[in-house]
């Protein structure tokens, strides 16, 4: 059966992937899910391409998982993992292992695997009207997936007072807890960040990819490690 097209602009070594589907919130099914996590693979190899962006159109930037007709019966807790946990950690793990910066452009409302998604991604530039809330548990789901698409940006006083409220947070309050790199006026919204995207894709793609790479794997190590993988991976780069 044929995956769900997202709409694909390359420009410029700027790659932009639209959620493609604002009248229903841009909220996405599982199958669609395993199709973004393949678009930011194919983006991110591809040797042209400097960044990778994520954004959306309408009333929300993502209002979460579309979970119409699913159904976990007769399924066991191990194809339960594969089959729908699977194509969420799937998108995380394509935005972590994706080689250049992969930048989320949050125009409007994200939410549960929208705020996930939203600020899962290497950058998130929001509007100064953009909100963001982790409501799973609301709805009497414990949000794990959620929170390790997170859990290396936000501190964990932050992180626990998200997921067990699930209250909505302002760009402006998500700056401090990690959530939002930068946030534009509504009004000048495309333009500022149109601006931002051309002056990063403008970088050398072997700057872009040692900087993630180093943010990446560096992040678990020792000091003295980090400080001789730095060294080395300039070395490289430099030679």
């Amino acid at each position: 059966m044929a995956g769900f097209a997202f709409p694909v602009t390359r420009a410029a070594g700027i790659v932009r992937i639209d959620l493609g589907r604002p009248e229903e919130g841009n909220s996405l099914t599982r199958g669609m899910m395993r199709d973004l996590a393949e678009e930011i693979r194919k983006a991110g190899a591809d040797p042209a391409n400097q960044v990778v962006v994520i954004e959306g159109r309408g009333a929300h930037f993502c209002k979460g998982r579309d979970g119409r007709g699913e159904s976990t019966e007769g399924l066991r807790p191990h194809e339960v993992r594969e089959q729908m946990m699977g194509a969420v950690l799937g998108v995380y793990a394509a935005i972590g292992a994706c080689p250049v910066p992969v930048v989320s452009l949050v125009h409007a409302p994200a939410i549960g695997f929208g705020a996930a998604l939203a600020s899962g991604c290497d950058m998130t530039l929001a509007t100064d009207q953009t909100t963001f809330a982790f409501s799973e548990v609301k709805h009497g789901i414990p949000p794990t997936l959620a929170m390790a698409a997170v859990m290396k940006k936000v501190p964990q006083k932050a992180l626990y007072w998200l997921i067990f409220s699930g209250s909505d947070v302002s760009a402006s309050e998500g700056v401090p807890m990690g959530l939002v790199s930068k946030i534009y006026p509504a009004a000048t919204f495309k333009a500022d960040t149109d601006t931002f995207l051309a002056e990063l894709a403008s970088r050398p793609r072997l700057v872009l990819e040692t900087i993630k790479k180093f943010m990446t794997h560096a992040q678990d190590m020792s000091a003295a490690q980090q400080s001789e993988y730095a060294g080395t991976l300039l070395a490289l780069v430099r030679s």
